[in-house]
């Protein structure tokens, strides 16, 4: 039995069917890992959860900023974007029953073997794998329950918490933690975070994975989000979004090898930056 981890496919059905064809992947002796971004961008979004859902549960998925947005846009509590690609998957006849097997999916998933996490963006240097499991589930709850995609358009809709808010501020409390999973790339080693694509000025930031004090250190993370950082092997952290969507590659991983093995398929482009 191998374990595949693959990069962020935001609707790159073509490229997934491909990708799945040349690492050989058996549903029925294998087990699949999705970092999130599904769905959006690239033109088959309906596809590609069509045919990840009909896997059952040989796949483990964890959400995405992009799967969230897709949650509240089909509950009315986001607006479309001009870079949106979702119409079709909401227009079908089971976009329904797709976008409520999407809300059901973790923010984190942690197994042992492989001995991996897995998360969509990121873990806070002040969480170790405990606390990270703790708080993903907490959110996982309220995106599941009668406020989920409220929640999950707030954090697109309204300004995000730099820094940690008192528990007692629920609401404040777990956008932050979500967005710190879906959204980060950089931080502070104290615990304050940029929402921007953009490397801060502030000397202080820097990669959220490069920070040297972090308590998760010695856990095996595994995330995507980050394309403009591209496939990224740093310590115990490997990044898999190579970028498909904007001609990049889609990537899988190996990941109960030690080191994990790479295999790619080429996209064309469905984006391009700087592209409206």
């Amino acid at each position: 039995m191998a374990v595949y981890a693959i990069g962020d496919i935001q609707g790159c059905g073509e490229e997934l069917e491909g990708l799945l064809g040349r690492i050989r992947f058996d549903p029925d002796r294998d087990r699949l890992w999705l970092v999130g971004d599904l769905v959006n961008r690239g033109p088959r979004s309906l596809k590609v959860l069509r045919r990840l859902r009909g896997l059952g549960e040989t796949v483990r998925v964890v959400l995405g900023n992009h799967d969230l947005h897709l949650l509240a846009l089909a509950h009315g509590h986001a607006a479309f974007r001009r870079k949106d690609t979702l119409a079709e998957l909401l227009e079908a006849e089971d976009g329904p029953a797709l976008v409520d097997w999407l809300r059901r999916q973790p923010l984190l998933h942690n197994d042992d073997p492989p001995g991996w996490t897995m998360v969509h963006a990121a873990l806070h240097p002040g969480w170790d794998l405990a606390e990270a499991r703790r708080r993903a589930e907490a959110v996982g709850q309220a995106l599941r329950g009668r406020w989920g995609p409220e929640l999950a358009g707030s954090l697109s809709t309204a300004a995000l918490p730099t820094h940690e808010p008192a528990p007692e501020r629920e609401w404040e409390w777990l956008r932050f933690t979500a967005a710190v999973l879906t959204r980060t790339r950089y931080c502070t080693a104290d615990g304050e975070f940029d929402w921007g694509g953009a490397q801060p000025e502030d000397p202080r930031f820097g990669p959220w994975f490069a920070h040297r004090d972090r308590r998760w250190q010695g856990t095996r993370v595994v995330y995507g989000h980050w394309a403009a950082n591209g496939l990224t092997r740093s310590g115990d952290v490997l990044g898999l979004d190579s970028g498909c969507v904007w001609g990049g590659a889609l990537t899988a991983a190996r990941l109960d090898a030690d080191p994990p093995p790479l295999w790619q398929w080429d996209c064309p482009g469905h984006w391009t930056p700087g592209r409206d």
